[in-house]
C-alpha cells in the first residue's frame, strides 16, 4: 500500500500533498499542522473520532472533504470522507483523484471500508468469539484492517509510552496477538470458516458479473458499445465547444472595444435594474400578504374554539342554577328511610356564580384580543395591497420608458453571442450523455478488476484449505527471523547487551533484559524498542499481509534534539542525549524505505535527511492550510 496524495478541499479551497514511495519527512514548527496531516490520513482509513473543528479552525473555515489517493498492489483508489456532515460514510473511487468526475463512486460505511481494504491487501477478516458484557451470551467481533493499521501508524502520544499499540485500551489490546498472526498469515481459520468465505466470494463474483451484464446492456441501448469510437465522439464535441468558446471570446473582446456604445447603454441598464428591483419588492410584499393571511386563518380557528368553550360554560352554568340540590330527597342506604337534606344551596350557588363570571370574563377578553389581532392583520393586508398596486403602476411606466429607449440602444454582437451560447449548451448536453456512457465503461472496467481480484482471492482460500498444517511449522522460522532483525536494530541504537531481549512468541511484544515494552519506564528505551520491533515486522519477507507502510510522529521527543537544557531537567532517564543514535534511527528508516513507504513528522529532522523533506510548515498563514497554496486560484 502506497499513499500517493492527500487532498483537502472546500468550496473555494484545495491543497494537495504528494508523497513518494520511499521516505517522506514533514517538518515545521509546533501547531503548524504537521500532525494534522497524519490525523487526516488516519481519518480516511476509518478513525472513529472525527477531526475537532473547534481546534482546527483554519481547516473548518476552508475545507469540507478529505481525499486520500492510494495505490494497493499497483491498483489506484481514492477514498473521500467529509469532515462536517455524514462523516460515517466513505466514498471510494476506483481511479486517481484527477479523474474522479469520470467514475461512479462506491459508498461504504466504516465496517464495509475495512472489509474492502482487507480484501485489497489479500487478507481475510477474522471473527473472534467472546462473551457479551455482563452476560453469558456469546457474540463475535471482527478483527480487520484498523487492527492491522495499529502496526503502521504510531502517533506522538503513543510513541515511547505504554500506550503503544493501544495497550491502554482493553477493547483493542486483546486483538493485537491475533492481528500480529494475521500479518504473518499464522491464523488458523477453521475449515468451516474458509468454506463460508469461499461461498461468500463466489456469490460476489456472480453478483458482479450480473452487474456488468446490466451495464453492458445500457451501453448497447445507447449505441455506445465501442469505447474508442465513444472517446472520438467526446473529443469531437470538446473541439467544437472549444472552437465556439474561442469565437465567443473574440466577439466579447470586440464588444468591449465599443466604448461609446457601452457608455450609451448605461441608462438602459439602470432602467432594467430598477425594474428587477420592483419585481423583487412586489414578490416580497406578496409573501408578507400570504403570511398575514395564514395568521388570520389561524386566529379564526382559535376564535371558533373560544366561542365553543364559552357556549359549553354557559350551558354548564344554566344547569347548575336549575338544579336545586336541597329539594332532592335523600334515602338512607342502611334502612331505606327518607332523611332531611341540609345542603346550603344558596351559599353553593353564590360561589359557583362568581366562578362562572370569572371564567366567562377571561374568555371574553381572549375573544376581544383575537378579534383585534384579526382586524389589525386585515388593515395590514390592505396597506400592502395598496403598496403593491403603486409599485406595479411604477413598473408599467418604467417598462414603457424602457421600450422607447431600447429602440435607440445598440447592443453589438448580441445575436451572435446568443447563437453561440445556444450551440455551446446543446453540444454540452450531448457531450454529457456520452460522458455518462464513459463512466459506465469505467464502472465495467472496475467490476472486471474486482472479479479478477475475487477470483485470485478464491484461489488463495482454496490453497489455504490444503496447507493449514504448514503454518505451525512456519511460525518458528518467522520468529527467528524477527528476533534477528529486532536485536540487530537495538544494537544500532547502542543497546549492545541484548541478553534477555527478544520478541515473545505468545504475546508478540518486544522484551529487553527480560522486561516487556510495557514494563520499562524510560521513554527513550521504549521508543528504541518500539521502532526496532516495527522495523522488524515491516521489513520481514514473511509479513504477507502488512501494508508495507510505516507512519511515525515526532521521533525526536525522547532524544533531546528539540529541547533546551531547562526542558530536560529531571528527564535524564527518559531522554537519550545521543545524536548518533537519533541519526541511526533515520538511517534505519532510509534502509526500510527501499521496500516500504515511510512517512515521518518531525520538528527539525537531522541535516543529513533534508533530501527526504517533502514539506515544511510554519505557524499561521504558512501552515498546512496555506491560502497562498490554493490550487483553485492557480487553475
Amino acid at each position: 500500500m502506497i499513499i500517493r496524495k492527500l487532498i483537502v478541499q472546500g468550496l473555494s479551497y484545495r491543497r494537495t500533498l504528494c508523497f513518494s514511495k520511499d521516505l517522506n519527512i514533514i517538518s515545521g514548527e509546533k501547531t503548524s499542522g504537521k500532525s494534522l496531516v497524519l490525523s487526516l490520513i488516519d481519518y480516511c482509513f476509518g478513525k472513529d473520532r472525527g477531526i475537532s473543528l473547534k481546534v482546527q479552525t483554519e481547516l473548518a473555515e476552508q475545507v469540507d472533504d478529505i481525499f486520500l489517493e492510494l495505490e494497493i498492489n499497483k491498483e489506484v483508489f481514492t477514498i473521500c470522507r467529509s469532515i462536517k456532515s455524514k462523516i460515517s460514510s466513505f466514498f471510494v473511487y476506483y481511479c486517481k483523484f484527477e479523474t474522479i468526475n469520470e467514475y461512479i463512486p462506491e459508498k461504504f460505511d466504516k465496517k464495509e471500508l475495512q472489509g474492502f481494504l482487507m480484501k485489497k491487501i489479500g487478507a481475510m477478516e477474522f471473527k473472534k468469539t467472546k462473551n457479551k458484557v455482563r452476560s453469558n451470551e456469546l457474540t463475535t467481533e471482527t478483527i480487520s484492517f484498523r487492527d492491522i493499521y495499529r502496526y503502521c501508524f504510531i502517533n506522538q502520544h503513543d510513541l515511547g509510552t505504554h500506550s503503544f499499540l493501544s495497550y491502554n485500551e482493553p477493547m483493542k489490546r486483546y486483538k493485537n496477538p491475533i492481528s500480529f498472526e494475521m500479518i504473518f498469515d499464522l491464523v488458523n481459520f477453521s475449515q468451516n470458516e474458509l468454506q463460508t468465505e469461499i461461498a461468500k466470494i463466489q456469490n460476489q463474483i456472480l453478483e458482479n458479473k450480473k452487474k456488468k451484464e446490466n451495464l453492458e446492456g445500457y451501453l448497447e441501448q445507447r449505441g455506445n458499445l465501442n469505447y474508442l469510437e465513444l472517446l472520438d465522439q467526446i473529443e469531437n464535441y470538446n473541439s467544437q465547444i472549444e472552437e465556439l468558446m474561442q469565437r465567443k471570446k473574440e466577439f466579447i473582446n470586440r464588444q468591449n472595444e465599443e466604448n461609446k456604445i457601452a457608455e450609451s447603454n448605461k441608462d438602459y441598464i439602470l432602467l432594467n435594474s430598477e425594474i428587477h428591483e420592483l419585481d423583487s419588492e412586489i414578490e416580497q410584499k406578496n409573501k408578507q400578504i400570504k403570511d398575514t393571511q395564514l395568521g388570520i386563518t389561524s386566529n379564526k380557528l382559535l376564535l371558533r374554539d373560544y366561542h365553543a368553550e364559552m357556549k359549553d360554560i354557559k350551558t354548564t352554568e344554566e344547569i347548575n342554577f336549575k338544579l336545586k340540590i336541597n329539594e332532592h330527597e335523600l334515602t338512607c342506604p342502611l334502612c331505606n328511610s327518607k332523611i332531611q337534606n341540609d345542603v346550603h344551596q344558596e351559599e353553593h350557588q353564590k360561589q359557583s356564580s362568581d366562578n362562572f363570571k370569572s371564567i366567562l370574563k377571561d374568555i371574553e377578553n381572549k375573544i376581544k384580543m383575537v378579534n383585534d389581532v384579526i382586524n389589525t392583520s386585515k388593515e395590514k393586508i390592505e396597506d400592502l395591497q395598496l403598496l403593491i398596486s403603486r409599485k406595479k403602476r411604477k413598473k408599467e411606466i418604467l417598462l414603457l420608458a424602457l421600450n422607447e429607449f431600447s429602440k435607440d440602444v445598440q447592443t453589438p454582437f448580441l445575436p451572435q453571442l446568443n447563437s453561440i451560447n445556444v450551440n455551446i449548451n446543446n453540444l454540452d448536453k450531448d457531450r454529457e450523455i456520452l460522458l455518462e456512457s464513459k463512466r459506465v465503461f469505467n464502472k465495467i472496467d472496475e467490476l472486471d478488476k474486482v472479479i479478477k481480484s475475487n477470483e485470485g482471492h478464491l484461489d488463495s482460500l482454496k490453497e489455504e484449505l490444503k496447507d493449514m498444517d504448514v503454518k505451525r511449522r512456519k511460525k518458528s522460522e518467522i520468529m527467528r527471523d524477527l528476533n534477528k532483525v529486532y536485536l540487530s536494530n537495538m544494537k544500532k541504537m547502542k543497546y549492545y547487551d541484548t541478553v534477555g531481549s527478544y520478541i515473545d512468541e505468545e504475546e508478540y511484544i518486544p522484551y529487553y533484559k527480560n522486561a516487556s515494552v510495557y514494563e520499562h519506564e524510560s521513554g527513550g528505551l521504549l521508543e528504541c524498542m518500539q521502532i526496532s520491533f516495527l522495523n522488524a515486522i515491516v521489513s520481514s519477507s514473511f509479513s504477507k499481509f502488512h501494508p508495507q507502510l510505516l507512519i511515525l510522529d515526532s521521533i525526536s521527543k525522547y532524544f533531546g534534539t528539540n529541547r533546551t537544557e531547562q526542558d530536560t531537567e529531571g528527564e535524564d532517564e527518559s531522554i537519550i542525549n545521543d545524536p548518533e543514535v537519533y541519526l541511526n534511527i533515520y538511517y534505519m528508516l532510509v534502509d526500510l524505505s527501499k521496500s516500504a513507504q515511510v512517512i515521518v513528522v518531525e520538528n527539525t529532522p537531522p541535516d543529513e535527511m533534508l533530501q527526504y523533506e517533502k514539506y515544511s510548515f510554519r505557524n499561521g498563514e504558512k501552515g498546512f492550510i496555506d491560502l497562498n497554496k490554493n490550487e483553485f486560484l492557480s487553475e
